[in-house]
């Protein structure tokens, strides 16, 4: 049976429940591993699962199982059923998607995903390697073929087909003081460019070693690229965004539509036409996705929804856009398909050369804000100090201290250099105001 034809299955056996739902979903995953400067293991898995979720007398449950078992689809419907006995009553639901006509094509596979074998992998990772003179420790490269189905009780039913690289790897450059670098690649297409990522590899970790600790304490402005402020931008402003922490007054954003939240040349827009790792036709509840505006000209426009917080806007997703394994066992929860901030008009030679006292942050330890508050103290590793527009000291052993919601509101330019990290793709941008503390 195929994924669609289990999910349908599964709701003949919820029919006592007054609601049920049914998500399958089917995947094969080639990934190829970097150890210690050379290929230690290339595998396959294939990864199958159900998970159904029921309303009964008011009571939620859910239940998943992989497919390998007896009758799954049964087995799973079943103790859904016997969990929402025990579970109180949710007067909170807003019930399952009513279904809904497609409202845009988001084609998300790739045959040479679906074709790459083990030589491929291979021949990817052995270019990375040759291309860049620093050892490379970790490194891994991951190749995703997903077919997932849902239906429910409401006589909906939708399906995904489609396809997902990540790769994430390190590098180290010796000396008495060694040097660390990352560089990691999100997609739906096999879009690898191994040389430019050995080089990269290269240049970061030979740039963290040449790093001497900043001294003293200072108010400047800070620019960020897009492999470290993907994560900042997720944490802060897509924790505002989310509907769940709107709707429980957890987002500073709640009540401000259509006020300002941002500096004026931020505008921010989900975009599951974009082709990231998360884009589709209908999101893991069967809610048709559609671009949406949620920030625009610094102006708050929306938020994004699933069907628990009503009047979804096609953002109730279980996929992650790193792993398919195991997506079955994860109930949905708010992400955006693709949250895209338009790009300016600048190089980061550009933002640089307009940058009267500043840094340009290479690697933070791990690039996260606050969700709730936006704000971070986050470790330096490795900086490139701005004096009058040119790159001076490369330092680490710094904090930088700030708030993303206060980096939001003073947005000194935008590059046009976009990166896709996963759910976000994001430009260089640069914020005044942080402050760089060393010792």
């Amino acid at each position: 049976m195929d994924v669609r034809d289990i999910a349908a299955d599964a709701l003949r056996y919820a029919k006592e429940a007054d609601h049920a739902e049914s998500y399958v979903i089917r995947s094969v995953i080639n990934s190829a591993y970097i150890d210690g400067g050379k290929i230690s293991n290339i595998e396959t898995k294939v990864d199958s699962g159900i998970s159904v979720r029921v309303v009964k007398d008011g009571r939620p449950g859910r239940a998943c199982m992989s497919l390998s078992g007896p009758d799954p689809a049964r087995m799973c419907a079943s103790s859904a059923i016997r969990v929402s006995a025990f579970s109180p009553e949710n007067s909170g639901s807003k019930g399952f998607p009513m279904p809904s006509k497609q409202v845009l094509k988001a084609d998300t596979f790739d045959k040479n995903i679906e074709n790459a074998g083990d030589a491929e992998l291979k021949d990817i990772l052995n270019a990375v390697i040759s291309s860049c003179s620093a050892e490379i420790p970790r490194g891994m490269l991951r190749l995703s073929v997903i077919a997932s189905a849902v239906a429910n009780t409401n006589d909906l039913i939708a399906e995904h087909r489609g396809t997902m690289m990540y790769g994430h790897f390190t590098s180290v450059f010796g000396g008495s003081e060694k040097g660390e670098g990352t560089e990691s690649v999100y997609g739906s297409s096999l879009s690898f460019d191994a040389e430019r990522i050995g080089a990269e590899l290269e240049r970061k970790a030979k740039a963290s070693a040449s790093a001497v600790p900043f001294r003293g304490r200072e108010k400047l402005t800070v620019i960020i690229p897009p492999c470290e402020l993907g994560d900042m931008m997720m944490s802060s402003a897509g924790s505002a965004l989310n509907g769940e922490n709107v709707f429980y007054g957890r987002s500073p954003w709640t009540g401000k539509t259509d006020e300002k939240v941002a500096s004026a040349p931020l505008t921010i827009t989900d975009d599951p036409g974009s082709g990231g790792p998360l884009c589709s036709s209908f999101d893991d509840e069967g809610t048709p996705s559609r671009k949406k505006i949620l920030v625009e000209k610094g102006i708050l426009k929306g938020s994004l929804r699933d069907s628990f917080t009503g009047d979804s806007t096609g953002n109730g997703l279980r996929r992650d856009p790193t792993d398919a394994q195991g997506v079955y066992c994860a109930a949905p929860r708010i992400l955006p398909m693709n949250m895209t901030v338009s790009p300016g008009r600048y190089t980061q030679n550009d933002i640089i050369a307009q940058t009267d006292n500043g840094i340009f942050v290479e690697k933070f330890a791990w690039p996260e804000a606050d969700p709730l508050t936006g704000r971070f103290g986050l470790e330096v590793r490795c900086g490139h100090i701005i004096r009058n527009g040119r790159i001076g000291d490369t330092v680490n052993n710094a904090l930088l201290m700030g708030s993303m919601f206060d980096a939001l509101n003073s947005i000194e330019l935008i590059g046009k250099d976009t990166a896709d990290r996963g759910c976000v793709t994001v430009p260089s941008m640069s914020f005044s105001g942080t402050e760089l503390v060393g010792n």
